[in-house]
Parts: structure tokens; sequence; C-alpha cells
């Protein structure tokens, strides 16, 4: 075998190896594009729901959060506000219930995470026969402002008999610094377009850990037992792998204060989620495979989600791969049929790209503008390269908040962070 077909053969290797995850790009990004809202229900709501926030020192913005949920435009009898204080050590649990919100605290040196705060409300609240009584739970982050709209867009969710719902999920506060714009923009790709394509494409949406609903009915079925660095990602596969389907309501959004400096903050958020989802990628791979409750289009789909790498990592492949294509085409080394894959595959690769990074402005109508953070995108990936040699949390981190009305940081490679 020649130099000439070896390297040939491992281009087109490179290429098929890669392809599927730009397919998945492109697919997802056209469905985003003609996916429909479904028809809105006309009677008044009934749902009953009790919105609850599990909050770890959460002080000085616990009110804000609270009073956002009292402020939804949804009968104020037919919703409850509830403050789990987990493991706190300041006033976060007497602020909350100064806001109104009624509290529960809990209190376990060795069990820290979201995950054993919701299960600790469950069994607390079961007893009593209280969750019985409410038709949902929407869990709310502690630095979360919430859509006035949010309660009805979930009530109509639950009356068409869903039981799942994941609702768009971005950043407060987006044109804070050029971080926040940044991550504006990734949230849109995570956080929108990738679970609106896939409700589009016959597959499920993934909870995203903020401005979830959970139908009571559905949680007898499936309980809680979810405590991983991203206990959410854990519960959404645990579900799907079950035959559970997890829909997308976009027509409401949850925005969740993020650091708008990065630093010490935006490392140990990023290094829970990429490491949190390394976790999810091998344990639930060999699930999705060997699910008797997934039809095979839904095996695909749910696959490909779970391997394909970063948009960091995506980018970085294309970079190479595209380079290597044309040059060794540009070169004559490759004729024929071959020269044709390598550049049709570059060019599907480019296409698929170039939609996906457009699709929030097509599909989720954001702002125009928030396209000027992808020029911060290259410091973005040397900036995980960095998180990412500094291994595995060991444990969940609150991350760290910052105070009100921080200036605009000046550029920092280091400060570089977005969506998961």
């Amino acid at each position: 075998m020649t130099v000439t077909l070896l390297v040939t053969t491992a281009l087109l290797v490179l290429n098929l190896a890669i392809l599927p995850f730009f397919v998945f790009l492109l697919a997802v990004a056209l469905a985003a594009l003609v996916a429909r809202s479904p028809r809105a229900l006309a009677s008044d709501p009934r749902s009953r729901f009790l919105i609850v926030i599990p909050a770890h020192n959460e002080e000085s913005g616990i009110q804000e959060t609270v009073k956002s949920c009292f402020a939804s435009d949804y009968p104020r009898s037919l919703f409850d506000v509830m403050v789990i204080a987990d493991n706190c050590d300041d006033q976060t649990a007497m602020a909350a219930a100064e806001a109104g919100a009624d509290v529960l605290e809990r209190f376990d040196d060795q069990n820290k995470s979201k995950g054993f705060a919701i299960e600790y409300l469950i069994e607390m609240l079961s007893p009593s026969g209280l969750l019985e009584t409410r038709h949902a739970l929407v869990i709310i982050d502690a630095d979360t402002t919430i859509d006035p709209g949010l309660l009805r867009a979930f009530d109509r969710g639950l009356r068409r008999g869903l039981d799942w719902i994941q609702c768009y999920y971005t950043v407060r506060d987006p044109d804070r610094s050029w971080r926040t714009r940044l991550m504006t923009y990734a949230f849109s790709l995570f956080n929108g377009v990738a679970p609106l394509g896939l409700c589009a494409l016959g597959s499920s949406a993934g909870f995203r850990g903020n401005g979830m609903c959970f139908s009571t009915r559905g949680m007898r079925r499936r309980p809680w037992k979810s405590y991983g660095l991203v206990e959410d990602m854990e519960y959404s596969w645990s579900l799907r792998t079950a035959g559970e389907h997890i829909a997308f309501e976009r027509g409401a959004t949850v925005a969740a204060a993020m650091p708008s400096a990065g630093g010490k903050a935006a490392s140990s958020q990023r290094a829970r989620w990429e490491f949190g989802r390394g976790q999810i990628r091998r344990r639930f791979a060999p699930l999705v495979w060997r699910s008797a409750h997934m039809t095979p289009w839904d095996k695909l789909l749910s696959l490909i989600e779970l391997l394909i790498p970063t948009m960091a990592v995506c980018a970085g492949l294309y970079l190479i791969t595209a380079a290597a294509n044309l040059g060794w085409v540009a070169m004559g080394e490759s004729g024929g049929w071959a020269a044709w894959l390598l550049v049709g595959s570059t060019g599907l690769m480019t296409a698929a790209l170039a939609l996906y990074a457009i699709s929030p402005f097509l599909a989720l109508r954001l702002p125009w503008k928030y396209a000027g953070s992808l020029a911060f995108f290259p410091m973005y990936m040397v900036w995980k390269l960095v998180v990412g040699r500094k291994g595995p949390p060991t444990r969940w981190v609150r991350t760290e908040r910052e105070p009100a009305g921080r200036a605009e940081p000046s550029p920092d490679p280091s400060a570089v962070s977005g969506g998961r």
C-alpha cells in the first residue's frame, strides 16, 4: 500500500468517525428552525404547583428569587413556594421566610448537593400528604428570576398529559460583561436550540437543573434518585432510558446569575459540568444501547447526543479535518471519488457548524448583538483546556456569587466560560 493510499484512507476514516456529530448538529438546527409550538389551551389554569428552591448560603439573593416566584402571573391559591435551606451557616432560612416562602432546613455534613436536598424534601413531605395535593414540583435555582408566565406554560403542558418539562434556561443580566454575553449565546445553543431540535426530531429534551417541572404522577413512577456532579442530567437519562419523555417549553424562561469575571467561581462551575458530563456519558451510553423502552431512532439520537464532544472540541476537530482534507486534495494526492468525498465532507461540516451557530438568532430570536461574543470563542477553548488539566472535582461545590454591580472586566483567557 502506497503512502498516498495510506493517507487518503486515514483521512476518510477520520471523516467517517466525526461526520455523524456534524450531521447531528445540522439535523438539530434544522429541526429547531421548523419546530412549532403546541396550540395554547383556552381554559383557565388549574394545576397546583409547589415551587422548590434548594439554597445553600444564599442569604444575599434568596429574597429576590422568592419574590420573583410570587410575582408569577398565576392564581395565588394554586401555588406555594418552599425554600430548602440546605446546610446553611448564614441567614438564608430567615431571609427566605421574611420574603414569604415556607422554609425547610436540612443539615447533613456528608451528603451535600441539590440532589440530596430534593430527595430530603420529598421524604419530609410525602408522609404529610402535601405532595398528593400538588400536580407538580417546579425546581428553581436560588440565584434565579422566573418568567411571570412560567407556571401557566407548565400548566398547559401538564394538561396535555406531559409529566416532565424543561423550560428555556438563560442568563440573568446578559449584558453585564463580555463574558455573560458569551454565556448567553452558549446557553441559547445548549439550553435552547438543542432541546428544541431534539424534541422536534422525536427524541427527548434533557433537564438543565433550573426551570424543571416534575409531575407528581411521574415522580411516583420514577422517584428522584440522583446525587452526582450534574444531578439534573443524571435524572434526565435515568428517565429517558426508562422510556419517559421530557418536553421542552420555549415559551417561558428562567434566568440565573452567572459569574461575570470568571476566576475561581467559573472554574469550579465548569469543572463540575465537564467532568459530570463525562460521568454521565460513561454510565448511560451502555444503558441507552440496551434500553428496551427506546425506539431505534431515539437510541441513535441519544447515543450521538451523549457521545458528541463539546462545541469547543467539535470546532477544533473541524479546523484540523477541513485543513487536512482540502490540503490533501489541493496537493493532488487524492483524486476521483476520494477527493469528492473529502471535499463533500468538508462542505457538510462547514454547513452544519454555520447553521448551528446562527440557529439561536433564527429559532429563538436571540438578538444578533450576541453574535459578537463569538470573538472570544478561541479564548474559551484555551480556558477549557486549562480547567480540564486540573482534574475532576471530588465533590459538589456551590458556585460563589458575585456582588451586584461589578464592573465589566478586561478580557482574560483565564476568565472565559460558557454554556455546557
